[in-house]
């Protein structure tokens, strides 16, 4: 795609430049009038699947367990840590809980929806150059809408990822892992501080049970991370099935 990029890139104007070069290729890809093998076939890279779900499941159990686990070294007060690191760790990893929660529900309702997505839109879309009355009309209009809903979370043309894994998720786990890696959790001195000292030296001073202790909750904050990374993907493939959608309600208006 050459606009659409984020969650919220999707709109009528950004999706009328993608759907040009999309049409062609779903005319060559699925021509009318459609069948269902060729239609699930095209469709069947935006499904979600079970590893999707199990990714964020697991990461979604390992939530509560981590905020715990730091809690813990917080409660400690010891010298070598740093206590405004700490609870923001605490407080970001919180942050994933609800989207994640909500995500994970979405992604159950889809998956088994798409299982018959194909034999719904069929039908409804062969249909369409056909209409004639002004009822017909209103009824498919009504029919496609449905799907838009289903797949954008909206009324309207644009996907409704305030509630779930969007951006802000994705950019928040991703820095608290990063600096992770470079001892976020870890106190370092003015001295360090001045002479740029790095994580690898000042991991020198740190015992080693203190480091252990700081890694066990970098491995259980890379399967969130990994959670919330499918989820977001699987978000943008919803977001790649309105498009794909939108191309096809302007190739039928236009006329097979």
């Amino acid at each position: 795609m050459l606009y659409i990029h984020k969650l919220n890139d999707l709109a009528p104007k950004t999706a009328d430049v993608e759907s040009v070069y999309l049409i062609r290729e779903l005319k060559q890809k699925t021509p009318y009038p459609f069948t269902a093998e060729r239609v699930g076939e095209y469709f069947s890279d935006f499904f979600w699947s079970d590893t999707d779900r199990l990714a964020m499941e697991q990461a979604l159990v390992l939530i509560q367990p981590t905020i715990e686990r730091v809690k813990q070294i917080a409660a400690e007060q010891n010298e070598l840590h740093e206590p405004l690191n700490l609870q923001r760790a605490i407080q970001i990893i919180e942050e994933m809980l609800e989207p994640l929660q909500k995500n994970i529900a979405f992604a159950w309702e889809i998956q088994e929806w798409q299982k018959s997505f194909s034999s719904t839109f069929v039908p409804l879309f062969n249909a369409i150059p056909k209409l004639k009355t002004q009822e017909e009309k209103i009824s498919a209009n009504e029919k496609v809408n449905g799907l838009f809903q289903r797949v954008l979370r909206n009324n309207d043309f644009a996907f409704n990822a305030q509630d779930i894994v969007n951006e802000g998720e994705v950019s928040h786990i991703t820095g608290l892992s990063e600096s992770l890696a470079r001892g976020f959790f870890f106190h370092v001195s003015l001295e360090e501080e001045l002479k740029k000292v790095d994580f690898e030296t000042i991991k020198t001073r740190i015992p080693a049970e203190k480091l252990a202790e700081t890694e066990r909750v970098q491995q259980q904050l890379e399967t969130i991370k990994r959670g919330i990374e499918r989820a977001y993907a699987a978000n943008m493939r919803m977001v790649n099935w309105g498009l794909v959608m939108y191309a096809y309600v302007k190739w039928m208006m236009a006329g097979v």
